[in-house]
Order: C-alpha cells, then sequence, then structure tokens
C-alpha cells in the first residue's frame, strides 16, 4: 500500500509540474507576442477610485431614481464637481462665498442639482443676503476621510470658504475603520497618520502586472465571489484577534450579513449597506465602536489643523431607520426579526452616535448642522427615503439644506463673513 501511494504521489507531482511548466510558457509567450493582454482595474492612490472624473469641459451625466425609473441630468463642471458653474469662474469669483460638500452615496444623490440639499444650501445662503456656489463631490461607499481628500482635490485653487461634511451615521462610523482600497487612518504614536489603501478589489497602481494566467485566475475568483470571502476572512480575524475573538466571531458576523439580505428591496444588500451592517459589526465586535469615534476625532482635527480659516460644517445624515419615518417599511422589521439585534437597539446606537459627533464637533472647532430633529418633524405626506435603497428623496433634501445653511448662521443671525 505504501508503495502505491509513492507512485501515486510521484505521478501528480510529476503531472501538476507539467501543468504549471505549460501554464509558464503559455504566459510568457503571450506577454512576448503581446497576446490578450489583461485590463486591470487601477485605484487611485490618493482617494481609492474615483466616481467622476475631471473631463475638462462642462458636461451633464444621466442617473436613474431607481424607486421612480426616473431619469435627470445632474450638471458637473470640468473638474467633476457638481455644480452649474465653471471651473474658471469658482477660481476667479472673489464676489462668491464658495462651499466645498462632500460625503458618500447620501450626497451624491440623483436629483437635480437644485433640488439635492447641496443645491438648497446655496440657494438657501444666496437668499439671506451671502451669494454664494455650493460645488458637491460625492461618492458611493466613500468613508469621511476619502471624501475629505477628494474634494479638497477636486476643488484646488477655488480659495473654498467653507466645507461641510456629510456623515452619514448609518455606515459611515464603520467605514472610517475599512481599509478596503481606500485611505485610511492608521495608529501611529499617540495618533494616526494617513495610510495607503490596501488594495483588494481593485489593482495596485504602483504594480503593473503582465501576467496573462495569474489575471484570469484573479478574475474566475473575483467573479465566483470567492476573492471577497477570502478578504473579509482575513481583514474581520484580525479586528478580532485584537479583540481577543477569534474565527467563530468572524463566522458568525459574516453568517449575520448573509442573513440581512433581502430580495425584497432594490438589490439584497440594500439594508445591510445602509444600516445593518455598521449594527451588526458593532455587535460582534464592540471595542471597534470607541476606535472609530477616535478616528471620527482624527479626521476633524485634522480638518482644522489644514484650514485654520475654513468654515467647517458637520453635517449627521441620519439614516432611515434613526429618523423613524412612520409606518415603518415592513421589510426592515422582518429583516431585523433574522439577526441578533432589535429595531430598537439600532435607533438607540445610531442615536447615540449621533450625540457623539455633536460633542466633538464642538470639541473641534466645528459647526454642526442637526439634521435629524428637523427630519423627524416633518409632516409632510412624501416619503423622505427611496424605498428602492433607501437614499435620501428631494423633500428630504430640502429640509437638511435648510438646517446645514442655519448652521451658517452666527449668534446674530447673519451669515458668515466672506472673507474668513
Amino acid at each position: 500500500m505504501a508503495g502505491r501511494l509513492k507512485r501515486v504521489a510521484g505521478s501528480a507531482v510529476v503531472y501538476v509540474g507539467i501543468v504549471l511548466g505549460t501554464l509558464v510558457l503559455l504566459d510568457l509567450t503571450l506577454i512576448v507576442f503581446g497576446l490578450f493582454p489583461p485590463t486591470h482595474d487601477y485605484g487611485d492612490p490618493e482617494v481609492g477610485w474615483v466616481a467622476a472624473r475631471p473631463s475638462g469641459e462642462m458636461r451633464e451625466d444621466r442617473c436613474m431614481e431607481f424607486s421612480t425609473r426616473e431619469i435627470f441630468r445632474i450638471s458637473r463642471n470640468e473638474d467633476a464637481l457638481r455644480t452649474s458653474r465653471s471651473a474658471e469662474r469658482l477660481r476667479q469669483d472673489d464676489d462668491l462665498f464658495k462651499v466645498a460638500v462632500t460625503g458618500d452615496s447620501q450626497t451624491e444623490l440623483c436629483a437635480p442639482n437644485p433640488l439635492t440639499h447641496f443645491g438648497v444650501l446655496e440657494r438657501e445662503l444666496t437668499a439671506s443676503g451671502m451669494p454664494s456656489a455650493a460645488y458637491a463631490y460625492g461618492a458611493g461607499k466613500y468613508a469621511p476621510l476619502q471624501a475629505y481628500l477628494a474634494v479638497m482635490r477636486a476643488s484646488r485653487g477655488y480659495a473654498t470658504d467653507a466645507l461641510v461634511l456629510n456623515f452619514y451615521t448609518g455606515n459611515d462610523f464603520l467605514d472610517m475603520l475599512r481599509v478596503d482600497d481606500r485611505p485610511h487612518f492608521a495608529p501611529a504614536g499617540d495618533g494616526y497618520t494617513i495610510a495607503a489603501p490596501v488594495w483588494f478589489q481593485l489593482d495596485d497602481p504602483t504594480v503593473r502586472r503582465r501576467s496573462r494566467v495569474l489575471y484570469a485566475l484573479r478574475t474566475v475568483l473575483k467573479r465566483t465571489g470567492l476573492h471577497t470571502v477570502l478578504v473579509r476572512v482575513r481583514y474581520h480575524r484580525a479586528t478580532a484577534a485584537a479583540q481577543g475573538k477569534g474565527l467563530r466571531s468572524v463566522l458568525a458576523y459574516m453568517n449575520d450579513l448573509r442573513k440581512s439580505a433581502s430580495p425584497e428591496v432594490g438589490y439584497a444588500a440594500a439594508l445591510t449597506a445602509q444600516m445593518l451592517n455598521q449594527q451588526l459589526f458593532f455587535h460582534r465586535f464592540p471595542d471597534s465602536k470607541a476606535e472609530s469615534l477616535r478616528r471620527v476625532r482624527a479626521l476633524f482635527e485634522l480638518v482644522r489643523r489644514e484650514h485654520p480659516e475654513m468654515v467647517l460644517v458637520l453635517s449627521p445624515l441620519p439614516s432611515y431607520q434613526l429618523v423613524r419615518e412612520q409606518p415603518v417599511d415592513d421589510i426592515l422589521l422582518r429583516t431585523i426579526e433574522r439577526l441578533p439585534i432589535t429595531y430598537e437597539s439600532g435607533v438607540r446606537e445610531e442615536g447615540e452616535l449621533y450625540e457623539a459627533l455633536r460633542v466633538l464637533a464642538a470639541q473641534t472647532g466645528w459647526r454642526f448642522a442637526d439634521n435629524l430633529a428637523p427630519l423627524r418633524a416633518y409632516a409632510g405626506t412624501e416619503r423622505l427615503f427611496n424605498d428602492f435603497d433607501y437614499h435620501y428623496l428631494p423633500p428630504a433634501s430640502d429640509i437638511i439644506g435648510r438646517a446645514q445653511a442655519a448652521a451658517f448662521a452666527t449668534p446674530s443671525d447673519t451669515p458668515p463673513d466672506p472673507s474668513r
């Protein structure tokens, strides 16, 4: 028996060697003759990924509001910022109070610019006696640090007077901890430093891969979803280990994510992405919440330090769950029933995080736009959030834009001095 196993193993080694040698020879041949070059999706070394790229000209993009299937046109200037004003005008016009606005997909909403919260903000500031221009750069899945870096790069040279950071309380606390394909804070001594993205889904822009065989293997892994699973396990095991937990906690969390998916919303992970993932992560890895708040403070201090004369406005954007729009959609309640959390615990936790932002803003020299109170006080008949993936609709944007404008008012209820 031992001799037979030895012969089988020897044959297997030979065949594996032949296969590997053939693949190497094939790969080298394709490289030498330039056949079937791989198409890589390289990340951006500064901001991770770019949602809208500079075009050098004013343009209109098209988007669909999936809950209504309406098609809207949204204007962008040459630097890919959402505004009707050209980059040249924004650089040269010293009479305008210039406000940069940034955030994740709750900022990059599919609606005409005047109906978004940054459009309402511009209108309200102008109506108050201060001609203003609000230009926005938001991107789906952006973390707050990432959003800040992106908008400041896009508006370089504009002499921006104010920054509005939209902090989506439904998932941005979790995003502050993520390293996947995005710049992030890494511990350094008693504080943090900005670390380069860890490339998972996107390709490292500093490495030019030529292998066709390895490219095909990575493509298969990504399309089967195996690559994502392996990345998640590796990433979350490090988090678990730091909190004295093991693989069991990681698998329990990933199983929670599986159970939070629902075919009844616009895409299966909509509720997970917008609200539930953050709650589940902090439930399984509770020490992460305090670490997230430390990084939020580090971000606020960094922005204040880099822009000491700029008016900084923190605008927390509460999730559908925190706003508690009535009646609560059954799909959310049914999904939560499958999970180790409750509807009320989610409201309570996100509410506590919202209030933590209020405190941090005061401590770091930011103004605070309280969006939650007026959103909860809304008595209209139109929905504030769509029922496709729970993003803000124009009635909510109108409320938020007005609250943001109110945050600019000085104690004497006059607009801030544009020369600040």
